[in-house]
């Protein structure tokens, strides 16, 4: 009768290892989406995000990301979607990505 328990409490074992490992990923996978979701959820200051925060936008790589920097420190914060299109390469279709996204 022992034999039968420990083999039942290996077997059970072994399995909600398997479980575990299977679902990690599906998890990890969740947590990201709802990370997104939070994070869609709440306007990034466009005048206090650092060059990191400024490309998880969308349309904003490195460059963009370092004139919009660039274009802040040396006149001032940006007040309208109008000012910030006057930085080299974000156009309309950038701003109507960027405008639920970001605030001043």
């Amino acid at each position: 009768m022992q034999g039968i328990k420990a083999r039942f409490f290996y077997l059970s074992l072994t399995l909600l290892t398997a479980l575990t490992l299977i679902s990690s990923p599906v998890l990890a996978n969740s947590a990201e989406e709802q990370q997104k979701v939070v994070a869609a959820s709440q306007k990034l200051d466009i005048n206090q995000a650092s060059a990191e925060q400024l490309v998880s936008l969308p349309g904003i790589g490195p460059a963009r990301a370092a004139a919009i920097i660039e274009m802040r420190t040396s006149q001032g914060d940006f007040s309208s979607l109008a000012d910030l299109q006057k930085v080299s390469g974000i156009g309309p279709a950038t701003l109507r990505e960027l405008e639920p996204l970001i605030s001043f």
